[in-house]
């Protein structure tokens, strides 16, 4: 009796530990479950597309897939042209609501403010546009529309020492300086390469590539919140428009034709306006109406 005792014993310990030792892989299982972020399932537009979403300027967006020029670049994202094994490597985390987003671009119209969406009616605006319009030197509606995040808490969200760096720059590298003009243009503080004039034949500065008009505004503290540099020679003269939102971190590059130079303001308003209707809530849920979006 004794003997047959000790096995069973033995077999009755081996099965509370095996059983235990279930019980502790379940609970292991199931913290590991909970700990996976949980499925995001992006909008989707009347066409079935998928919104891209991520976070700007501290802010969860869903951008409308028809809007986005190209594709959507996240924080860490190897460059296009990067064949490194690292870049190879890469894999980028879940995309979420909270994944910080690096860049992207769209069309924008500077006649009216709408944004261009494929296969909407504002794509073959574009294209009747690029095809009619640009043969013939005539003033092209459209903006090609860069927004970048800024993720860096210690960057400066202003212009001051871009232009400074550019006027150093000029007189280090072209010999010339920047002259503010007595009069704003457009409400906008104007600064003239050698002053317009070329002081080596006193004629009228006709390089515009190395010496662009430039255009500046401050805010209250002296910032410089809008840098905008216009080619002014040629028949088809061209502006690079930069500036910074009020009320989120992002920096946006716009350029378009000079002749809309004195919407500057609207464009600024407008465009922070359009990405201000692609913040959601920290779930994703949609608060206003997307533009681009039908």
């Amino acid at each position: 009796m004794k003997s047959l005792f000790k096995p069973c014993f033995k077999l009755i310990c081996l099965s509370c530990l095996l059983l235990l030792a279930g019980c502790e892989g379940d609970k292991q299982a199931g913290e590991k479950a909970a700990q996976q972020p949980v499925p995001v399932v992006p909008h989707q537009d009347r066409f079935g597309r998928y919104d891209s979403i991520g976070n700007l300027g501290g802010k969860p967006v869903s951008i409308p897939g028809g809007v986005v020029f190209t594709w959507v670049r996240y924080i860490g994202d190897p460059g296009d042209f990067d064949s490194s094994k690292q870049a190879q490597k890469y894999q980028r985390p879940p995309i979420t609501y909270q994944l910080p987003i690096d860049s992207f671009g769209f069309q924008y119209r500077l006649t009216d403010g709408a944004v261009m969406s494929y296969r909407e009616q504002t794509e073959e605006d574009y294209l009747r546009d690029n095809e009619t319009l640009i043969p013939v030197g005539k003033p092209f509606p459209w903006g090609y529309t860069i927004v970048y995040n800024i993720v860096d808490p210690h960057q400066p969200l202003n212009f001051n020492k871009a232009f400074t760096d550019t006027q150093e720059a000029k007189k280090e590298v072209w010999h010339f300086e920047y002259f503010e003009q007595p009069q704003k243009v457009h409400g906008l503080t104007f600064f003239k390469a050698n002053n317009g004039i070329d002081p080596s034949t006193n004629q009228p500065w006709q390089d515009n590539i190395a010496g662009p008009d430039i255009l500046i505004s401050k805010n209250a503290q002296g910032e410089i919140k809008t840098y905008i540099q216009c080619d002014f020679v040629g028949d088809v003269q061209q502006c690079n428009h930069r500036f910074y939102l009020n009320y989120m971190p992002v920096m946006v590059d716009i350029d378009y034709n000079r002749i809309y130079l004195e919407k500057w303001q609207q464009t600024e308003k407008n465009i922070a306006g359009i990405l201000d209707s692609w913040v959601v809530t920290d779930k994703g849920a949609l608060i206003k109406k997307q533009a681009g979006k039908v």
